[in-house]
């Protein structure tokens, strides 16, 4: 007799099933109907952030020092290589002549100098990215604080970056494209 009793309920079940997938389907249907209808299109746009890099006068400055400061540091270079040069030269004249003890003598001399140019070098390029890291840090802090207060003040929803390789391939210019207002926004902002 149990057996009787569950197959019924079994295809009653079954019968079910078809009726709560198409009311689960209706609802979802509802519901992204609402949703799309209700919910306003979100507010976005872009940065070319090259432009932005060669318009914001802060980046311009920045660029600057550092060129100054690779500057200085190719003339020391360049100081470090002449005394290089000299001792080559010294060396040429006399090594053929000299003595084994002074040939050695050279020899140590020279690979001191040419560990002095090389140990500057690396020295003086870590610098040159730490303080390259360091000013662009700056600059991409204070940007990134003005795209906020921008976005808010003007009611984004998002600002998208354009970047070499970026994921934004295109974008319509004239309706959202604001990197000449941000670009003007940021030179009033630090004069």
């Amino acid at each position: 007799m149990p057996q009787q009793n569950t197959q019924p309920e079994k295809n009653k079940n079954n019968a079910l099933i078809p009726a709560i997938l198409v009311s689960s389907i209706c609802a979802l249907i509802v519901s992204l109907v609402i949703v799309l209808v209700v919910s306003p299109t979100p507010k976005i746009a872009y940065v070319d952030t090259a432009k932005l890099m060669i318009g914001f006068n802060e980046a311009a400055k920045v660029d600057k020092e550092l060129k100054e400061v690779e500057e200085e540091w190719k003339e020391k270079l360049k100081i470090l290589q002449d005394s290089v040069a000299a001792h080559i030269e010294v060396m040429n004249k006399e090594y053929d002549k000299a003595p084994l003890k002074k040939k050695k003598e050279l020899q140590t001399k020279l690979t001191i100098h040419n560990q002095t140019v090389n140990n500057f070098r690396s020295a003086n390029v870590k610098k040159m990215q730490e303080l390259q890291q360091e000013k662009m840090k700056s600059i991409m802090d204070k940007a990134n604080l003005y795209l906020m207060e921008y976005g808010k003040k003007h009611n984004y929803n998002m600002i998208f970056g354009t970047a070499t390789g970026g994921s934004i391939l295109y974008g319509d210019q004239s309706n959202y494209d604001i990197t000449e207002q941000i670009i003007k926004g940021l030179n009033e902002r630090y004069k």
